[in-house]
């Protein structure tokens, strides 16, 4: 009869460990980062008798956590990928919508200048017409720097999205830490796992996938994980984490980039180019390549549109009979120093052909005295051999660089001829008189108008590559419209990647609130089953006792 009391009591007790192992799935069934767990119930033993076997009951073997650590491997790389393309697409539709204006475009500016132009070909000493010219110009020029605003605020939001980032993944990367410590200690203490903690864990390495590339070694027995980033640099071993922090850029002060703390405190520069995938690789791409080509692209248009309209213009005569002058002003180039540098050096900078620059960024290093002195290398990787001139300028890709100072083995500069072409542009002259019409000196003459048919033709002239500047502008907008739509159909599919995997992983370990609401059921009715044999027991012994 006590053996019978034992077995309902460890049926009640399974029951019920059973009924809060249903329940706690019933309410965390939409608590992110949730895996469901089951119970494992066992045989409490027996005794053999000369009768048989007779049971001792049942016992809970173990509270198993629903995991599968292949699937959730998959789940981080499907996210990487996707937020690379995510954060990409996000900061590209800016430039998209920027240049996505069919109305009020550099295109359509452009050929309201020419339009009005031939108003001026038609009455060279027309003052509504030479107004009318005058305002065009001025109106590209405003696009112009509205553009160049439009592309530094982008930089600049992309800079702070990257520290964002950074600070995302250092708080991850701590909490991980923390989490593996918790972990090696309630394991020391008890000889099991926590299943809430390994949940924090596996949300955080979730979380930290979203950022950057990682690598994720799991020790199966103690749940305690080491991260560490594609490159092989370590993020997390056992419950020390390893912080990545931001900064200027030494050569270029308006750019953000990331460095690594190693053990010993040493700041290591990452390679952009190598962090391809997460949150993170998404915005250095943008931030390098799309950013980058779309900047020099609209530089370069501003500065050939100005300078050809400017020789032009030169080479006639205003409506007061004076020589023409320059229709447009920009800046010139500027040599940036790197902080680092040892030296006082600087550069003078002017233009020796505007028509053969190259939109790209030159890095110049001071090898020595008796090594050639300076050593420039394109973005490319490509070296130049400069020309040097009389006074020791270096003169290349139709610009002349004069040094000045005093440099040290080392020191370098970076340099790109058209930047802010576009942000510095303004109309030079003040009225409308200054445009010089005619191809004579004589104001009398007014039916001249050869000058403003040469100003005229510049609009089918090659000017950039083989383009004329309308179709160089197409082109602009046609390869940021061919990136969005790359781009869009990758994070399309990447997306359809990332819930396939997601459905997989919800599989496996997601709540499913009807499969729970059924075992319940069943075990309400394995305690009510066992309160019964319980029942039966007492009824037994209080039989016995009230025999006499």
């Amino acid at each position: 009869m006590s053996n019978l009391m034992y077995l309902a009591r460890s049926g009640l007790s399974s029951a019920q460990s059973a009924l809060n192992v249903v329940g706690n799935n019933m309410n965390n069934a939409f608590t992110e980062g949730y895996s469901r767990q089951s119970i494992v119930l066992g045989q409490a033993g027996g005794k053999s008798t000369n009768y048989g076997f007779f049971g001792y009951g049942v016992q809970v073997d173990d509270v198993q956590r629903a995991y599968d650590g292949f699937i959730n491997n998959q789940l981080r790389g499907a996210t990487t990928n996707f937020m690379s393309l995510y954060s990409r697409n996000t900061q590209l539709t800016q430039i998209d919508n920027m240049l996505g204006d069919d109305s009020s475009n550099v295109s359509a500016s452009l050929n309201n200048i020419f339009t009005a132009m031939e108003g001026i070909s038609k009455d060279p000493v027309g003052a509504a017409e030479r107004q009318e010219t005058l305002s065009n110009m001025q109106s590209i020029s405003y696009q112009y720097q509205s553009y160049s605003n439009t592309l530094n605020g982008l930089e600049k939001s992309t800079n702070t999205l990257i520290e964002q980032s950074v600070k995302d993944i250092n708080t991850a990367t701590e909490q991980l830490a923390n989490i593996n410590k918790e972990i090696s200690k309630i394991q020391a203490q008890t000889g099991g796992v926590p299943a809430d903690l390994l949940d924090q864990r596996d949300l955080l390495l979730n979380q930290l996938s979203q950022q950057v590339d990682i690598r994720v070694e799991e020790n199966t027995t103690t749940g305690i994980v080491s991260v560490s980033m594609a490159n092989g640099l370590p993020l997390v071993n056992g419950d020390r984490s390893y912080k990545l922090e931001t900064s200027a850029s030494p050569e270029n002060p308006a750019q953000t980039i990331v460095s690594y703390v190693d053990a010993s405190g040493n700041s290591i520069r990452l390679d952009e180019s190598k962090i391809t995938n997460g949150n993170l690789g998404g915005l250095f791409k943008f931030r390098n390549e799309d950013l980058v080509q779309a900047r020099n692209d609209l530089n370069m248009m501003a500065l050939q549109m100005a300078n050809r309209f400017n020789e032009v213009n030169r080479d006639g005569y205003d409506l007061n009979g004076n020589r023409g002058e320059d229709l447009f002003s920009f800046k010139d180039p500027v040599a940036q120093a790197n902080r680092n540098n040892a030296g006082d050096a600087s550069f003078d900078i002017s233009w020796t052909n505007i028509s053969e620059v190259q939109a790209q960024e030159y890095t110049l290093t001071f090898k020595g005295p008796g090594q050639d002195d300076w050593e420039v290398v394109r973005a490319d990787g490509s070296k130049v051999t400069p020309t040097i001139g009389d006074n020791g300028e270096l003169e290349f890709d139709g610009i002349s660089m004069m040094p000045n100072g005093t440099p040290q083995p080392g020191d370098s500069f970076r340099m790109n001829p058209v930047e802010n072409a576009a942000g510095s542009l303004k109309v030079a002259i003040t009225s409308g008189d200054q445009i010089a019409a005619s191809s004579s000196d004589d104001p009398t003459n007014e039916s001249n108008n050869e000058n403003i048919k040469a100003l005229i033709a510049i609009r089918d002239e090659r000017l950039i590559g083989n383009a004329t500047l309308t179709e160089a502008y197409a082109s602009l907008v046609s390869n940021v419209g061919s990136s969005m739509s790359s781009l869009k159909s990758n994070l399309q599919t990447s997306a359809k990647v990332v819930t396939a995997v997601q459905t997989q992983q919800q599989s496996v370990a997601g709540v499913d609130i009807y499969e729970e609401y059924v075992n319940l059921q069943m075990f309400q009715q394995y305690y009510q089953a066992n309160a019964q044999v319980l029942q039966t027991a007492v009824s037994i012994f209080d039989t016995i006792l009230s025999i006499r």
